[in-house]
């Protein structure tokens, strides 16, 4: 499995074909739980992967195999005990293969122009300043075993059960940044890639190899390693 990680490259400009390789590549190294053991253990020894890890509101990321020079990053995701209805589309296309657990997958379509939300706005800007809104417009239900790839044009929410784990694998980034919303407070904002993240944000999101090792821990308890 990791020789042909160590080959596989991803051409994301026909979406097709790029789908059906990446579902096959993920549910491969799903399986493959000694592959998946390992991953997580080099990420955790190499700082340009463990740099990568980060815990968020609402899941923790852990980046395992990078070779975006070959289409391609490969993330662990578990999803916090937290919740927020956060339509939101991302800087590159992605396909994602839940290993456990399930959520509500929500499709939004955008209406109003995200021109309007000022270029700095990295933390929040008034949604209600401007004409910009998401309007739900496709529901799927994500089970352990379903694998979906979502273009980087689309908007799109997920309601996760706790401990829900993910395999995800991205693309390239195709924009310099994705757009943020929070339906309840009405609040909306640009989320920008590292190089471009506040440093206090960047920060804030890192994560200690104790905290790594617990992570780690419940993925065994949960069979998914």
């Amino acid at each position: 499995m990791l020789d042909e990680l160590d080959r596989l490259t991803v051409d994301w400009s026909d979406l097709h074909k790029a789908r059906a390789q990446t579902n096959e590549i993920l549910t491969a190294l799903a399986e493959d739980k000694q592959a998946m053991t390992h991953l997580l253990e080099r990420a955790r020894e190499e700082e340009d992967l463990f740099d990568k890890c980060e815990h968020h509101r609402l899941l923790d990321k852990l980046v395992v195999y990078d070779a975006l020079d070959r289409g391609f990053r490969i993330r662990v995701h578990v999803s916090t005990e937290d919740h927020r209805d956060r339509p939101h589309d991302h800087r590159f296309t992605f396909t994602s293969l839940i290993l456990r657990g399930h959520y509500r997958h929500v499709r939004h379509q955008l209406v109003g122009r995200p021109e309007g939300v000022p270029e700095d706005a990295q933390d929040d800007f008034d949604a209600q300043d401007s004409d910009l809104r998401v309007i739900p417009r496709f529901v799927t239900n994500e089970v352990a075993g379903n694998c979906y790839t979502l273009h980087h044009s689309e908007i799109h929410t997920t309601y996760t059960t706790p401990n829900t784990v993910s395999l995800f694998l991205r693309g390239p980034a195709e924009k310099e940044r994705s757009l943020i919303t929070e339906r309840e407070t009405g609040r909306v904002w640009w989320r920008f890639g590292e190089d471009k993240e506040k440093a206090a944000r960047k920060g804030s999101k890192r994560i200690s190899k104790a905290y790594y090792d617990e992570l780690t821990a419940r993925l065994r308890g949960m069979e998914v390693l």
